[in-house]
């Protein structure tokens, strides 16, 4: 079978859907299932994942106008070039006009449930692409069970048409086990020990002010430590994380890198005290997964890919309030022995969550899309 892969978001910085296509192509790679797949870029072509792969096709249009256009308009044109049994969009969006079999992935849907953190027009250009993908596909994928229920309550999608599919963890790249490297990548960021970490895009759902504020009440208490914010300042108006910085005292403290390439990630779980990443809403969740799978406890918030995982996870903040964040970092870095014991289960639990079983699960999904 070919399948068409919308790829553009592996080009630039590759953050939320890039890294999971990334693991994606990684995990396809390495077993034999017998398809060819077409990643259609709009610039260039990347190399990188599944790089050598003969089953893996690159097609680049050097566009460099409106991804949305080139997307919605011009890619269409493209995909009827080739005889593709399959289009997989995973970026929430299918192209208009599409005459193939398609299926699309819905990571999360925080354009429809916290429309305050989108400017309107990227609010709208967000849903109406997500609501006509959703009608549109064959099949509407989701990484865990809680977004497939949401999806399926907003978008009327029935249940026959929806899949679950886990995103995967490098396990052999995001390990406990120290590399001779991790301390010279740390200090090229200007990262000391001891530090927190906080991994991932700066968004208003992921509560920086209330991050900030507990941060600000255990430095009183220990003012060795330091807070790493390692991910690009996505909020509305960025300029209120370093204001809310000056603001709290926390100058010196807190280290703002802004976002870090893959080889960096595994260095910046290993060498931190605590992760913490704690939302209003989100789609897997992989960093706090990650983290534990570096040997290192992670405090979270409810709606995670971590609840279907481990419903009874220690380290899980009761409400999203500085307050609450605080007590459940104090928790974790205070009870040795008891975070000794939730590190030796993470690494049951992340057992066969590798991208290969992802891509597995991928594969089979797809098949359920094309007509026999």
């Amino acid at each position: 079978m070919r399948v068409g892969v919308i790829a553009a978001e592996l080009e630039g910085q590759r953050t939320g859907v890039g890294r999971y296509l990334e693991g994606m192509l990684r995990g396809l790679a390495s077993w034999d299932h017998g398809w060819e797949w077409h990643l259609f870029f709009q610039g260039d072509a990347v190399e990188g994942p599944a790089g050598g792969d003969p089953r893996v096709v690159r097609h680049q249009a050097g566009d460099r106008g409106s991804r949305v256009l080139w997307e919605q308009l011009k890619l269409p044109r493209e995909l009827r070039r080739h005889p593709l049994d399959l289009v997989l969009g995973p970026a929430y969006a299918l192209p208009w006009g599409l005459r193939t079999p398609a299926v699309v992935v819905l990571h999360d849907l925080s354009f429809e449930l916290l429309p305050e953190e989108f400017p309107p027009r990227e609010r709208w250009r967000r849903r109406l692409l997500a609501r006509h993908a959703a009608r549109r596909a064959d099949r509407v994928l989701t990484d865990t069970a809680h977004v497939a229920g949401l999806v399926r309550a907003r978008y009327r999608v029935p249940v026959e048409r929806l899949g679950v599919v886990p995103l995967g963890i490098d396990l052999q790249g995001f390990t406990a086990q120290p590399q001779a490297d991790d301390e010279g990548r740390r200090a090229a960021l200007g990262v000391r020990a001891p530090y927190l970490l906080w991994l991932g895009t700066v968004l208003e759902r992921r509560l920086p002010r209330e991050v900030l504020e507990a941060f600000a009440g255990l430095r009183s208490e220990r003012p060795e430590l330091q807070l790493v914010i390692a991910g690009a300042n996505r909020m509305r108006e960025p300029q209120r994380l370093q204001a809310w910085i000056a603001e709290l005292g926390l100058q010196g403290a807190v280290l703002t890198p802004g976002w870090v390439g893959e080889a960096t990630l595994a260095p910046l779980y290993r060498g931190a005290e605590l992760g913490v990443y704690v939302s209003r809403h989100e789609g897997f969740g992989i960093p706090p997964l990650e983290c534990l799978a570096c040997g290192t406890p992670a405090v979270v918030s409810s709606g995670l890919a971590l609840d279907e995982l481990w419903p009874d996870y220690p380290f899980r903040c009761r409400e999203g309030s500085a307050a609450g964040i605080l007590a459940t970092v104090r928790e974790a870095l205070a009870e040795r022995d008891r975070t000794e014991a939730v590190l030796a289960r993470a690494a049951r639990v992340l057992e066969g969550q590798g991208w290969e079983a992802s891509s597995r699960r991928l594969v089979a999904e797809l098949r359920r899309a094309v007509p026999t």
